[in-house]
């Protein structure tokens, strides 16, 4: 059994705070280079053939891009932290379940139910079993009824003579 402690699933997380101080920060600049945006493309519109309108308004441009290229990381990042999160959390959920059939298969071998929930719990657990291999049997039989069907049918259509 692999074991995972608390520092390995925290390892290499970057904290929401980091990703909220990021975000705000993209926020405040954004009033800001809009307006910019608005009156240099106005100005660049109005008056084309000045040199210093046409070069306030390329940078402009240029610091919008740079906002929406930053904007794509930060969201790019809290994905790519959130899939790793989750692989490790299905992990800790698959060993959590294995740990779980552990300690079922051993109770079972000392017989030992201690409390009316535990007893519960074991009943629950069993019922789920049974559940599913009853559920699992109920659809192959269902599909082997469709290819007898089927099977029983094209012959039925193509008589040998």
């Amino acid at each position: 059994m692999t074991i995972i402690d608390d520092e390995d699933i925290t390892e290499n997380f970057k904290t929401p705070g980091i990703f909220k101080e990021k975000l705000q920060t993209l926020n405040q600049q954004l009033p800001a280079i809009l307006a910019d945006f608005k009156k240099y493309y106005v100005f660049f519109n109005k008056n084309p053939e000045y040199p210093e309108y046409q070069t306030s308004f390329e940078n402009i441009k240029s610091n919008m891009i740079k906002l929406g290229s930053d904007l794509f990381m930060l969201s790019n990042d809290v994905q790519s932290s959130t899939n790793e999160l989750n692989k490790k959390l299905f992990a800790l959920n698959v060993l959590i379940k294995e740990e779980k059939e552990r300690n079922h298969e051993l109770k079972v071998s000392l017989g030992i139910v201690e409390h009316k929930n535990n007893a519960a719990t074991e009943l629950i657990s069993d019922y789920k079993n049974i559940y599913s291999e009853e559920y699992l049997r109920n659809w192959a039989l269902f599909i082997s009824i469709l290819i007898i069907g089927t099977s029983i049918s094209k012959i039925n259509k193509n008589p040998i003579s």
